[in-house]
This record gives structure tokens, sequence and C-alpha cells, in this order.
């Protein structure tokens, strides 16, 4: 009887060439093919712990991969961020780990521009000026008036987290999921208070089932999204609320006609109540960016769903 081949991280190329075999040691070490056995706690206890995870798709870019992985093992480690962001935009997540030492500062090293643009965007969830803006005190109002409690939320593409950094006065944690893409966005959070998750949009959210109350979608969430992708995404925001909760688009922006065809009936799929659904032209200059238009809704989730037969 024949045994089966290995699973094989990476597949040869045209040339007959497996890339893996070009990686630099530190990757072999991390992804090293054995298993560790786990002490059995109970009979539910698996025997077998895997250990050393990495994305699958991080196969697809070997070139950047090589260079992520080509450091000196327990010395400082590269400052390659960009690099890093580039591997987890291509679907490489998670990454591997490295064992070497960041050099991150012992104090905030933002600058004069980095506290402006905080400063710039300390008022965004105060201000009404258009029915496109859903202002904090309105949000707490509506989950008031429907007997609901905001205690944990979720902000997707927070930027520098200033959603978050506003509701902390009123007792809700928000986590905040933000890349950088060559500005300081998650340094800028921290730097407020607010815990960044270094996360893209493709990736799984981090978060156990059914337990935040509220869900923001930021700019970062838009017609750019590939429609299937888009989906999966809402649907794992669906996942992550519990009964009740609120999912609020803010400014979500597409073209008009795509708003009633694709995503108008693609939101519609879950089922929510509309609470607040305003949709506005993006400029008034319509020449411009091809009649685009802004979407602001909130969306309460149904306090139980009942599964179709």
């Amino acid at each position: 009887m024949k045994r089966s081949p290995k699973h094989k991280l990476y597949s040869k190329d045209r040339t007959g060439h497996n890339p893996r075999h070009n990686q630099p040691p530190p990757f072999h070490q991390y992804c090293h093919s054995r298993q560790k056995r786990q002490p059995r706690c109970s009979h539910r206890s698996p025997p077998l712990l895997p250990i050393s995870p990495i994305g699958s798709a991080c196969h697809r870019h070997p070139d950047l991969l090589h260079r992520y992985m080509n450091y000196t093992p327990f010395s400082l480690c590269p400052s390659d961020l960009p690099l890093a962001e580039s591997l987890l935009l291509r679907g490489c997540h998670p990454l591997p780990r490295r064992r070497c030492f960041s050099p991150s500062p012992s104090s905030s090293q933002l600058g004069p521009n980095d506290l402006k643009a905080l400063s710039s965007s300390s008022n965004n969830f105060f201000i009404f000026t258009s029915e496109l803006d859903l202002t904090i005190p309105q949000l707490l109002q509506i989950a008031k008036s429907s007997s609901s409690v905001l205690r944990l939320a979720l902000d997707i593409g927070a930027g520098s987290g200033t959603f978050a950094a506003q509701l902390k006065p009123y007792n809700v944690t928000v986590l905040s999921t933000t890349m950088n893409l060559g500005f300081p966005f998650n340094e800028a959070a921290a730097f407020r208070g607010v815990v960044p998750l270094h996360v893209p949009l493709q990736q799984r959210l981090p978060i156990f089932d059914g337990v935040v109350d509220l869900v923001r979608c930021g700019h970062a969430v838009n017609r750019w999204i590939p429609v299937v992708q888009l989906e999966f995404l809402l649907y794992d925001v669906d996942r992550v609320l519990r009964g009740g909760g609120y999912l609020w688009l803010d400014h979500f922006f597409c073209k008009g006609v795509d708003l009633d065809k694709t995503y108008a009936p693609l939101i519609g799929k879950l089922g929510y109540k509309r609470v607040k659904w305003a949709t506005a032209s993006k400029t008034t200059d319509s020449s411009k960016n091809g009649d685009q238009v802004y979407l602001t809704a909130l969306l309460q989730k149904p306090a139980a769903l009942t599964p179709k037969s």
C-alpha cells in the first residue's frame, strides 16, 4: 500500500523548481512539519497540536515572503512594515512569526503632522451637516429608545481611531481594524488609547460569535471591494453581531445604478431592520465621479433568527 504524499506548501513552478526551497533558514525553522503532542486533559482534547501557522496564500508570493523572512534571528527586526502590509493585502495572513526584537520606541514618536491630522478629525462624530451624518448622541439615543445597550463595538477601517476615542467617555469599548498604508494610523490610534487591530479587510474578524453590539464600516468599505468579498464581509459582521445589534455603513460610496441593482439587494439579504437609510450624490459635479453616491445606513439585526428549512 502506497503512502500518500505529504502536503506541500508550494507547488513546482514551470521550471520544475519548488519556490519553498529558496526561502531563508528562518522560514524553514518556523514551518517545521513536525507536530507537538498535546497533553490530554479530557476525552475531547485533540491528540496532536499543529504548530507554526502560516497563511495558505503566502505561497503565491514567494519573493515577498523571502524578503520578509530574510532577517537575522535574535537581533533587531527589519523596519519593513510596508512589506508586511503588502503580504497581508495579498491574503498572506496570518504572517509567519519571527524571532527578532521589535524596534518599537519607548514612547510615542508621532510628529507634528500626525498630531495635526488627529486634531482635524476630532469632531467628526459630533457634527451634523447632512442626512448622511450620524452623530454619537444620535446613535446613543437610537439605542436607548430600543432598550439596547452599547458596550462593545467594532470599527472596520477605523483610520486613526477617532470613533473609538470619542466613544470612550460613554463606556463603550471599540476595537478598531486599521492598516497604515504609508501613514501611522495604528500608532495614532494607540496614542489615543485605542486598541488597533492590524488586520486587512479580507481576514476573518478575530472576534467570537454574537458578542458585539455595534459594527461600523468606515470609508475603507466601499465599491472597490469585489461584490463576493463584500458579501463574505457582511456575513462575517453578522456572525459577530449579537441579536438586536447594529450595523452602521458610514458613507459607503458606489455608482447610483449599482446601489439599486447590486448593493441594496446585497445588504437586504441580511434581513436587518432599516433604522436609517440616507443617500446623496458624492459630489455636486456628477461628471467627475460618474454619478457616484454616498449611502449611510444604520441597520438592526433581528433579536432572533430562525434558520430556513
